[in-house]
């Protein structure tokens, strides 16, 4: 069963069409064929379809039912990563959207060793798009950035902000407070300077850590993240 998100909302009993990137991607590299059933997500809802035709690199395919998608997890959690070079950040994104996370926010760090180019973020786009339809979210997550950390603070949203600092006292685990809306914020290679630290403490966020052994920076956002699902 294939599962794909859809830009319009499709109507029961009636049919929708996929072309473009997705309809090349589904008959030419998955090969659908007539009467395979797949899914299509739209604005939070999955709706069941059964291929009816396949044209070239169009799919059309007839509407059998709908229902709230189910790959959400009640906990949003959002991603402040400082800037990683490409693979590692690339991987974060693809990693981070299989586990649940479902805003990323991209923070240029003092230590960041990466500097995006333009463009990039179209591609972080097409990367948390194809890891959604992979672990069959229910949504796409959103991808912002690359912003100061000044600016990603002046912006944080109402969420229980925590700061990843492999010296902090307090376990990621104690720190889960039951709040609707955690922001995690993840240090690049080498990890915050103590000026960052401070700002984010002053921004309110709680230091914790994922304890004693030192993670990767494209690991511990994927980690902490899968921790806060779980709780």
């Amino acid at each position: 069963m294939f599962w794909t998100f859809v830009e319009a909302t499709p109507a029961v009993g009636g049919s929708v069409q996929i072309d473009g990137k997705k309809g090349h991607h589904l008959a030419r590299v998955l090969r659908v064929r007539p009467g395979e059933h797949g899914i299509a997500v739209y604005a939070g809802r999955e709706y069941e379809v059964e291929v009816a035709a396949v044209d070239g690199a169009r799919i059309d395919a007839r509407v059998l039912g709908d229902r709230p998608a189910r790959g959400e997890p009640t906990t949003t959690i959002r991603l402040w990563q400082a800037v990683l070079p490409n693979p590692d950040f690339d991987a974060v994104l693809e990693g981070g959207t299989a586990v649940g996370i479902r805003q990323f926010v991209a923070v240029q760090a003092a230590r960041s060793i990466g500097r995006p180019p333009a463009g990039r973020l179209s591609r972080w786009e097409a990367i948390v798009e194809s890891a959604a339809e992979q672990s069959h979210r229910g949504v796409i997550p959103t991808v912002t950035g690359p912003v100061t950390l000044s600016s990603a603070l002046a912006h944080a949203s109402d969420s229980r902000l925590l700061a990843l600092d492999p010296s902090a006292s307090l376990p990621l685990a104690q720190a889960i407070d039951g709040s609707a809306a955690y922001t995690i914020a993840v240090g690049p290679e080498g990890g915050w300077t103590e000026e960052e630290l401070a700002s984010l403490q002053d921004g309110g966020a709680v230091a914790v850590n994922l304890g004693p052994r030192v993670l990767r920076a494209r690991l511990a956002p994927i980690v902490a993240a899968a921790i806060l699902v779980q709780r």
